[in-house]
């Protein structure tokens, strides 16, 4: 018989908290109960749930706040969250991300939409074990086959824009999960390329070119084996497709390539666009935006690009790439 899950359930109304309890219970869950958010990050530590249940208004420290530091703590960032609020969710949500909360809800909550957000959560945390495992493992690989490489081929910084342009554009925590990740691997394939060769200054010849658009497809090929390889391996090969088929390694056009492939080019773009590179400076914020709009429809998805251009994501990435640019100087 396969073990019952644990859900906290942190909100400061006993009723609210009761109700709560007994429909988790007859969904088949365990429940623990916290009546603030001092308390809920207590428990939580304590007692490891599946699931955290947190309401945002309540005394001595609100939702917001207590899923910051448990997101923040390494022991329990990996639960996932779901906010509950009584009021207008959509002032609570860009607050809710910030937070670093996985989904919002409105309170009184209906059985069966209860239902439906927990065991998408509970989905959601057994695809962030198998895709660290996948990490992890692809890591291992990678030290392995280039023990002396100064740059193993991750980019913590596509990622969280690939995952934060998956949220911008409304997917679920999920897909931003994927995005993420899809964004940290997209150039694992690298490991199969000389060091010389993906920082040449000069131009390359067809030969060269040929031979790093090969990366797509190696990358694809060593997600392949892991679990999580049906999401992330697509996103990997056709990471540099362009949305009006001229891109590879498949010549994939407009929505045929993958959500998670076109994310993540949008992502990449515009970070090679704002980083100094061997063969040129770094461009500045509004010339990358005005490279990618003159892009959009013809390289890339143009609902993509747009969502991108007309947030705060450009202005906010550009600033924290120029503060690790500085520690490194």
């Amino acid at each position: 018989m396969p073990e019952r899950r644990t859900i906290l359930v942190a909100d400061d109304s006993s009723a609210n908290r009761d109700l709560l309890s007994g429909q988790l219970s007859t969904l088949g869950f365990w429940t623990e109960a916290a009546t603030n958010g001092q308390e809920a990050v207590a428990a939580a530590r304590r007692l490891q749930p599946d699931l955290i249940l947190m309401d945002i208004e309540m005394p001595v420290m609100n939702g917001h706040e207590a899923c910051k530091r448990l997101k923040a703590d390494p022991a329990t960032a990996e639960i996932p969250v779901l906010m509950m609020t009584g009021f207008d969710p959509r002032p609570e949500r860009s607050k809710m991300v910030e937070a670093g909360g996985d989904d919002l809800i409105v309170k009184p909550i209906p059985m069966r939409d209860l239902q439906v957000r927990v065991r998408a959560l509970l989905r959601l945390k057994e695809l962030r074990r198998d895709l660290r495992s996948t990490q992890e493992s692809l890591r291992q690989l990678v030290q392995r086959e280039n023990p002396t490489e100064s740059k193993a081929p991750f980019d913590d910084r596509v990622a969280l824009t690939a995952q934060a342009l998956a949220r911008l554009i409304g997917l679920d925590a999920e897909d931003q999960e994927v995005a993420f990740h899809a964004g940290l691997l997209h150039d694992i394939g690298q490991i199969g390329l000389p060091e010389e060769l993906l920082n040449r200054q000069g131009s390359l010849t067809a030969e060269e070119f040929a031979r790093i658009q090969q990366h797509t497809i190696l990358g694809a090929e060593l997600a392949g084996p892991f679990r999580p390889a049906s999401v992330l391996a697509p996103a990997i090969r056709h990471h540099h497709e362009r949305w009006d088929g001229n891109g590879y390694p498949d010549k994939l056009q407009g929505p045929a390539i993958p959500m998670m492939a076109r994310i993540v080019s949008v992502a990449d773009a515009f970070h090679a666009m704002i980083t100094d590179r061997p063969y040129r400076p770094r461009f500045t914020v509004a010339r990358a935006l005005e490279i990618l709009a003159q892009g959009s429809g013809s390289q890339w998805d143009p609902r993509l690009v747009a969502a991108f251009a007309t947030s705060s994501l450009p202005q906010r990435i550009a600033g924290a790439v120029a503060e690790d640019q500085a520690k490194i100087a």
